[in-house]
């Protein structure tokens, strides 16, 4: 217990992998539980290793982890910069997306590949420190 609440950890790899699909969409899940069934099983029986990982630079990580079923671009990006401390990474959701084009490309529409290009040149290798603060921006500001 932290300040007399009690949170619950995040289950493992192998108690997701023992876990029905119908159990994970019981839990909210919806129709992301295959796809977290499928990756939770790979990790559990050794097919994929998350450590591995740590070995290897950013595009590489990031191209491993997209080999897992349901894991695109942005959650790729997600576990590197909050699990692995890549902090070059730099999810881009619509939050990131309206904000980049709102405060860079206000004149025309830029694809997600352009604004990882840019973002990757004009935050430099840390971007995902910009990415927080861009969320936070969209997140929070007045109408």
């Amino acid at each position: 217990a932290v300040a007399d609440r009690r949170y619950n950890s995040f289950p493992s790899a192998q108690r997701i992998a023992a876990a029905t699909e119908a159990e994970l969409r019981d839990c909210k899940m919806g129709f992301r539980a295959p796809s977290l069934l499928a990756a939770a099983r790979q990790i559990a029986d050794g097919r994929f290793d998350l450590e591995k990982l740590r070995a290897l630079d950013y595009a590489a990580a990031r191209a491993e982890l997209m080999r897992l079923r349901g894991v695109g671009g942005k959650i790729a990006d997600c576990v590197l910069l909050f699990g692995y401390g890549f902090d070059s990474a730099f999810p881009v959701d619509v939050w990131i997306e309206r904000a980049l084009q709102q405060l860079y490309f206000p004149r025309r529409r830029a694809s997600e590949k352009r604004l990882r290009r840019f973002a990757a040149t004009h935050f430099g290798p840390h971007a995902g420190y910009a990415q927080q603060y861009l969320f936070h921006y969209m997140r929070t500001k007045k109408k």
